[in-house]
This record gives structure tokens, C-alpha cells and sequence, in this order.
């Protein structure tokens, strides 16, 4: 049993023993140890990440294993094992009204101590470690997965983290709306409810308990739509059934008309998707899973849809296929195959 930072010290073995002291230094941690990488968001914006260098990057992973008996509440749907995004989206299904509230610069709202309070917590539930370790093993771990004070979004541990740390916000949410038969999950920054309900009375319950605890509503993004709008959960349409949005489907049908009408490299070539300084075939591939990846999220939200079971089994064909075509003369890639026209092309 861990009951001593020495012990603690041992488990991670000496190479880690001095990342998780050279990351004590947060001067060290913000000038050498994270580089900021921006996404584009598909709304136009932009995200800037904060990213662990190799060596705190590799620490950062081990520590998740001592992490893992953590409590997470069972609203939370994001970065949990075996919770998928059609099945939160299920919760939703067929309700009068859904409303989604987003919380503002989540990560960053995450202070030091609400962390160091809930890795304290998640230690007592180890088996590894004594129910009376040392506070100072908790404070290294905490310090080494935060960063200027708060969850640095790009570091590995900061998604568990949050929920750890939002745990005990999700089971006065989940109390609250128990009572008033509402139905509730979070997905990281995005909160959802539905039920048959006024939307104000839960918006302003949020809105309070949220600046009560350090964090702050998105005004914003708030969503508010009933039974007569699209309900969206984490790109789900939830109104009736679920399925995957309209514009992602028809995406998916785009690119499998212009494969089967020009050729796979063909179409990558018009969609800018071909460099010439890459292997062709391994980006032939990697074209390929991408479309397999977006084909089968439509099928886990609807088994039965037979279109989409006909584009993923032509897909997994070429795929498998690809190696002889690439060894062959040009041909048509899809020859006989048989796709429906775009809604727009």
C-alpha cells in the first residue's frame, strides 16, 4: 500500500520522480513544458490547446491509472468508458422540449484546489493507496496536471479531472431534476436537459448554482427547442429517433457519389485531400477510415439504416481492395457500384 510520498516516488520509478519535480516550477511548466496548438472549430473559431511536452505527456498517462476509481457521476457522458455518444443522445429521445446550456472556458474554471480536492478523493477509493497517504502526494499529482492554476485543456488527465472535479455539481443537477421528472446529462462543457418543462426555471437554477461554484453560463450558447425545432444532442437529432444531422449525412452521400462517379484519387485530388510529398497509398487509407469512421457513427445511431450499411461495406471493400488497385492500371475504383445523388452537389 502507498502511504508515503517515498512510496509514492518508488511506484513511478526514478525517470518520472524527476518530471514530477522539474513540473513543480510553474515558470519551468509555462516556458518549456506546454506549447499552445490552435484548432479551428467548425463554427469558425478557434481553440488554443495547451500542450505537455513527451516526458510530462508520459507522467501525465501513468497517473491516470492511480486515478481510475475515481466517482463519476452517471450523467456524465464525455471521456468515460463505454459511454458512447448515440447512447447519451438516447436519454433524449422523443421529449417536448430540450434545452443546452454550455458552460464558459470550462477547463480554465477548474482551480487548483477543486482538483487537489477531488485527486484526495480519488485516492482514498484506490486500492493502491493507504486510506491515510500523504496530502503531499496528492498536491505532486495535482500540480503536475495543472497548469498556472487550473486544467490545461490538452493535457491527458484534464478530461477525467473535470469530471472528477464536476461530481459533485452533477448530483445536485441530477437531484434537482429527479424532482421535477427532467432528464439530465453533461457532455465535458455542454449540459443537456428534456422533459416537459419551463425553460427558464431550469436556466436560472443553473445559471445560480454555476456562479455559486466559480463557474460561469455561456449566455450565448444557450438552446432552447421544442418538440417543433430540431433537438440536437452532440450532433445527434433526437426529435423522434436518433440519427445522425442531415448535413452529416449528406456529406458522407457526397463523397461516395463523386468516388463512384470519378475514382477515389480522383476525388481527393478535386477536394485537396492528395499531397504530393506522402506516400499515395497511405493517404489513399487514411481517406478511406476517415469515411469508415463517419459511416459507422451514422450506423451506431441507426443500425438499420440500409443505405448507410451499403456505403460502409463498399468502403471496407476498396479499402481491402487497395493494394491490388494501386498495382494496377487507373480504373474506375467503384466500378458497377451504385450510390444515390447528393441532396446538393
Amino acid at each position: 500500500m502507498i502511504t508515503t510520498l517515498r512510496d509514492f516516488l518508488a511506484l513511478i520509478k526514478p525517470n518520472y520522480t524527476y518530471t514530477l519535480f522539474r513540473d513543480t516550477d510553474e515558470a519551468y511548466k509555462i516556458n518549456r513544458s506546454y506549447r499552445p496548438v490552435v484548432l479551428k472549430k467548425r463554427n469558425g473559431g478557434m481553440r488554443i490547446l495547451q500542450v505537455p511536452d513527451q516526458r510530462l505527456r508520459h507522467l501525465q498517462r501513468k497517473i491516470l491509472n492511480y486515478l481510475q476509481h475515481a466517482e463519476i457521476s452517471p450523467s456524465a457522458a464525455a471521456y468515460v468508458k463505454g459511454r458512447s455518444i448515440p447512447g447519451h443522445a438516447m436519454h433524449h429521445a422523443g421529449n417536448k422540449m430540450l434545452v443546452k446550456l454550455d458552460i464558459a472556458d470550462f477547463f480554465g474554471s477548474i482551480s487548483f484546489p477543486k482538483v487537489l480536492h477531488a485527486v484526495t478523493e480519488a485516492l482514498k477509493r484506490s486500492p493502491v493507496f493507504s486510506d491515510s497517504c500523504s496530502s503531499e502526494i496528492s498536491w505532486f499529482i495535482t500540480k503536475v496536471c495543472t497548469l498556472n492554476g487550473s486544467l490545461p485543456q490538452g493535457a491527458p488527465t484534464s478530461p477525467i479531472l473535470s469530471n472528477m472535479v464536476f461530481l459533485p455539481l452533477d448530483q445536485i443537477i441530477e437531484s434537482y431534476c429527479f424532482r421535477r421528472g427532467i432528464h439530465y446529462t453533461r457532455y465535458s462543457d455542454d449540459m443537456f436537459f428534456s422533459g416537459d418543462f419551463q425553460p427558464f426555471h431550469i436556466i436560472g437554477f443553473i445559471r445560480k448554482l454555476l456562479k455559486k461554484n466559480g463557474y460561469t453560463l455561456n449566455e450565448k450558447k444557450i438552446v432552447v427547442a421544442g418538440s417543433g425545432n430540431r433537438q440536437t444532442v452532440t450532433g445527434v437529432v433526437v426529435n423522434k429517433r436518433p440519427q445522425a444531422e442531415r448535413s452529416y449525412r449528406r456529406e458522407i452521400r457526397q463523397c461516395i457519389y463523386y468516388i463512384g462517379k470519378f475514382g477515389l484519387e480522383e476525388h481527393m485530388l478535386r477536394k485537396g485531400l492528395i499531397s504530393m510529398n506522402e506516400d499515395l497509398g497511405a493517404q489513399m487509407v487514411t481517406e478511406l477510415q476517415r469515411l469508415i469512421g463517419r459511416i459507422v457513427f451514422v450506423l451506431q445511431i441507426d443500425p438499420n439504416n440500409r443505405e448507410f450499411q451499403e456505403y460502409k461495406r463498399i468502403c471496407v471493400g476498396l479499402l481491402n481492395g487497395l493494394p491490388a488497385i494501386l498495382s494496377a492500371e487507373k480504373t474506375c475504383l467503384f466500378c458497377g457500384m451504385k450510390a444515390e445523388k447528393p441532396d446538393t452537389l
